[in-house]
């Protein structure tokens, strides 16, 4: 079994910083396109459920012919209409787009620490550099939340050489990063299903 701590014992020095930093920059970056891509779906599943809830009373005032009575229809218009506060809410309440914008200027102050370490980074051992260095790199992390796991999971399929990652791990990858976005697709679903049931004859 690897050494969970194996890259602990590494050499303490500019480049090995500076690699774990280009390394940080590229997780932050990747969560700031997952945020922003949580802020595209959110925008664009308000919108069509909010479209929804304005075609049901559309359907009644122009006398369209349902299949399902006027219970059920009612039902179908509060339950939508819960659906989509209560998801606004929860969802809206994550602050995808101010985060996403707080992770793409972390990104970019650590790439700006790291290109003006890279000219010391030749030297064998600038020990006043490396902690210098360090101490500007904690503070920049400190300074802003964390990115999630699959954003560093992501870094490790941007960099093959180093992680030597089978085709399967990467699908895994790919696959947890798309389930993120897995309650706008329920969504839609939704949605689509409760105008079927309104127009689709079931017997």
């Amino acid at each position: 079994m690897p050494n969970p701590f194996a890259s602990d014992f590494e050499d303490q020095n500019l480049q090995t910083l500076y690699r774990k930093m280009k390394k940080t920059a590229k997780a932050r970056f990747n969560a700031a396109k997952r945020l922003s891509r949580h802020q595209t779906f959110l925008l664009w599943s308000t919108s069509v459920f909010s479209m929804g809830l304005i075609v049901l009373p559309l359907i009644k005032a122009f006398s369209i012919p349902i299949t399902t009575s006027d219970g059920v229809y009612s039902f179908i218009q509060v339950a939508l209409a819960l659906v989509v506060l209560v998801f606004s809410l929860i969802l809206a309440g994550h602050s995808f787009s101010s985060r996403a914008e707080e992770m793409h200027r972390c990104g970019l102050e650590l790439n700006s620490l790291c290109h003006e370490i890279l000219p010391d980074c030749k030297a064998d051992n600038n020990r006043d550099a490396y902690v210098t260095c360090l101490n500007k790199y904690n503070n920049i992390l400190n300074a802003y939340e964390n990115h999630s796991d699959i954003d560093f999971d992501l870094v490790k399929t941007e960099l093959p050489i180093e992680y030597k990652l089978s085709k399967s791990d990467v699908g895994w990858i790919y696959l947890r990063l798309w389930g993120h976005y897995g309650i706008y697709a329920f969504l839609l679903i939704v949605i689509i299903a409760s105008f079927v049931f309104l127009f689709v004859p079931w017997r």
